[in-house]
């Protein structure tokens, strides 16, 4: 792993008095200073079965001349799914490859799930309006691997289209005051259909039923797609009934009571939280937590022990401070906080994590947009003090 930092210490744990080691180690998945890949943003990470980690993101490709180039380079029709493994007991990730790219359109917002069939799924937006239009032309585009527990990029077996439907999107708006289903384009199809982002990790539900959280870029509503058989049909659930939320990210408890969160554009700066206690069919008007957000990225996820972890930007205005919190009452509160990042001027954003097998965690986030940042920690790091 490039730029290596490995923190290795032992202390006693205060119940058992057996020793506990401390892990916290960081680097880049690639050098940006040895190789460009241009804007590099949006990453996803899973561990594999064999114990292996896989990550992707969107990064630039070849850089084409005028007019298929654009100064907003996300937007451009050259971006396309780049990512990298971290074998299983191994320091280094490999050399980066191209994980997927759509000609002539930009590829963006990858995220990836391993089901309980072992199968590898990425799902990514495909902006057909690039450089012109870009996130309300979003088409949702995902793959299925079997094969992925081995050098370079997945084999895909499946490749097909997700187009989400309007008419239980009407259902929930409807449902609620204030919220008619011609307001923000829900009547219209190109609208409906379109503009579909996908940001953090989909779910696997407790009944082995896959979750796609969403948020539309074109009427501001969020809402999940669900499938029960390997994507030959999905259900999309109705929306969650407020306006302006994006890239939900979704936790379900052991009751099967589900969690989402929302990236915001509000004037509180805070993440916003929505309910559902029906496998993610239907949720509850949104609630604002106190975590504060400048409306960027985020990711929850539940732990082995029923406890809740976030990982975000703990400010009201940038992306300089990137930290992990952690709920022991199912969100209600986050009484501890520790910072992955804290470093004025920098952008450290887009965060994405796993709890491994051994109960440490893998994250992910983007780097000055320059590269993918990747860090290893546990619990014993997480609650030291800074």
């Amino acid at each position: 792993m490039t730029g290596v930092t490995v923190i290795l210490a032992s202390w006693c744990a205060v119940l058992s008095g057996a020793p506990a080691q401390v892990v916290f180690e960081s680097g880049f998945i690639f050098d940006p200073e040895k190789e460009s890949h241009g804007h590099v943003h949006a990453s996803c990470v899973v561990e594999c079965p064999n114990g292996d980690l896989l990550a992707v993101w969107y990064e630039n490709g070849p850089e084409l001349p005028p007019p298929y180039f654009s100064k907003e380079r996300d937007k451009s029709d050259d971006v396309r799914i780049g990512g990298s493994r971290k074998p299983n007991g191994s320091a280094e990730w490999e050399p980066a490859f191209v994980a997927a790219d759509t000609f002539g359109v930009s590829d963006n917002n990858p995220c990836m799930v391993i089901d309980g069939d072992a199968k590898l799924w990425l799902f990514h937006a495909v902006l057909l309006g690039v450089p012109e239009k870009a996130w309300g032309s979003a088409l949702i585009r995902y793959h299925i691997s079997t094969t992925y527990n081995q050098p370079g990029p997945p084999k895909w077996d499946t490749e097909n289209l997700l187009i989400v439907h309007q008419k239980t999107l009407e259902a929930g708006t409807e449902r609620h005051a204030g919220m008619k289903a011609t307001q923000g384009g829900l009547k219209d199809p190109y609208k409906t259909r379109l503009g579909w982002m996908p940001r953090a990790h989909p779910i696997i539900r407790s009944d082995e039923a896959l979750l796609l959280p969403l948020a539309n870029e074109n009427s501001g509503v969020a809402a999940m797609a669900i499938t029960k058989d390997s994507g030959a049909t999905w259900t999309i659930g109705e929306a969650v009934p407020a306006r302006g939320l994006e890239q939900p990210t979704v936790v379900e408890f052991p009751d099967k009571s589900m969690a989402a969160f929302f990236r915001n554009g509000r004037p509180a700066h805070r993440i916003l939280r929505s309910d559902s206690q029906d496998g993610g069919m239907t949720w509850s008007p949104v609630t604002m937590t106190d975590l504060p957000h400048p409306g960027a990225g985020i990711e929850a996820i539940l732990l082995r022990d029923g406890r809740m972890l976030m990982i975000y930007n703990d400010s009201e205005k940038e992306r300089d401070r990137l930290a992990v919190s952690i709920s022991e009452d199912r969100g209600k509160s986050w009484p501890h906080t520790r910072h992955l990042e804290n470093s004025p001027g920098q952008r450290f954003d887009y965060p994405s994590i796993v709890q491994g097998r051994d109960g440490s965690f893998h994250a992910t986030y983007s780097y000055n947009t320059k590269t993918i940042k990747y860090v290893h920690f546990n619990e014993q790091w997480l609650y030291q003090a800074e």
